[in-house]
């Protein structure tokens, strides 16, 4: 099948994507909640947040590479004196967990049971895979392109030279990925005191992972949901890592119930609550269309070629769409759960 072909140059995009953003890093951005909650918008990986009590600070996800996590670090030291006590890992991809090696070694890590299995089986081999062949490959293509352009002043060259050099520092952050196994974790919920302050950890089954758990600060009506929301992008589904769309949905609409006020997404700009609600309208929506055209009887590829990617409204990762809809194809192949109809 042609989605076959896609699929296999799509899975060394979506591992590139995992770690960090290969062709140059961007800034992150700040976001103060007025009380003594933070947001970081991380372009290069996925988004943070951290609560800083008069015990020290806890922190939500450690960014892509050890250097990202040394900028996590240096943002929160910018806003505090406080030592950084803990930080808590939302789910096994590496652009949340790979930052870890930039914390501090005493910092304690909470996350679900599962994750250290799901990183050394789903991550550790990529990675190695990805440190030894495909970056050093992909450098010496580099290299050989440019040293054949002649002129060494042309904005050809200038722009070859950058991506080289922007790929072999990256190439030098990854090589420094050391994964450290979590202090604490939980199957179902986990209540975290520290100072005055309270957050609830939840694992609601899978949806974008097998591991994916939700971060409630309690005091503040601000969730932190990880990968469980991409706002204004197209969303990563990985069959082998348990994405569960029927479950997911049913997550996003259990917790647009909630008392929330902000959503801090995996991905895109920090949010108010409907940005659950407009995860949720996308998988529903296209799950009717392929549902319809399913039962008019077009296959996989048929239906690709049906669905328009410009009618979803979202901008970012749009290479994700047809992985989207294969997913919810073989969902609505493989149950019986009439999943859209909630």
């Amino acid at each position: 099948m042609k989605f076959n072909c896609y699929i296999i140059l799509l899975l060394l995009f979506t591992f590139q994507f995992l770690l960090s953003n290969v062709f140059g890093q961007e800034e992150m951005k700040l976001i103060d909640f007025e009380t003594n909650l933070y947001g970081i918008e991380n372009p290069n990986g996925g988004n943070i947040s951290f609560l800083v009590t008069r015990k020290g600070v806890i922190v939500v996800d450690a960014g892509s590479t050890p250097n990202d996590g040394r900028e996590i670090v240096s943002i929160v030291k910018s806003v505090t004196k406080r030592s950084i006590k803990y930080v808590v890992l939302t789910h096994l991809h590496g652009d949340h967990i790979n930052g870890i090696s930039g914390f501090p070694n005493d910092v304690k890590i909470i996350a679900h049971a599962d994750l250290e299995k799901n990183n050394y089986e789903f991550n550790q081999k990529n990675l190695i895979n990805y440190t030894k062949n495909i970056l050093p490959n992909h450098l010496e293509n580099l290299r050989i392109q440019l040293d054949s352009i002649k002129d060494k002043e042309s904005e050809e060259y200038q722009t070859l030279i950058n991506e080289y050099n922007s790929n072999v520092d990256y190439f030098e952050d990854i090589k420094n990925i050391k994964f450290r196994k979590p202090d604490i974790t939980f199957t179902d919920f986990y209540r975290l005191k520290l100072g005055d302050e309270r957050i609830i950890l939840e694992y609601p089954g899978p949806g974008h992972t097998f591991d994916n758990i939700i971060v409630k600060f309690s005091y503040h009506n601000v969730i932190h949901i990880g990968d469980l929301v991409f706002n204004k992008m197209f969303p990563y589904t990985i069959e082998e890592h348990g994405v569960d769309i029927y479950n997911w949905v049913k997550i996003l609409d259990d917790l647009y119930k909630e008392n929330i006020y902000t959503v801090i997404p995996g991905h895109g700009e920090i949010g108010e609550k409907i940005i659950l609600k407009e995860q949720s309208d996308y998988f529903k929506n296209l799950a009717i269309k392929i549902e319809r055209l399913k039962n008019e009887g077009l296959n996989l590829d048929q239906i690709i070629e049906k669905c328009n990617v410009n009618d979803y409204g979202l901008v970012g990762h749009k290479n994700q769409f047809p992985v989207n809809i294969k997913v919810i194809y073989d969902q609505l192949i493989n149950t019986n759960v009439e999943w859209w109809n909630f």
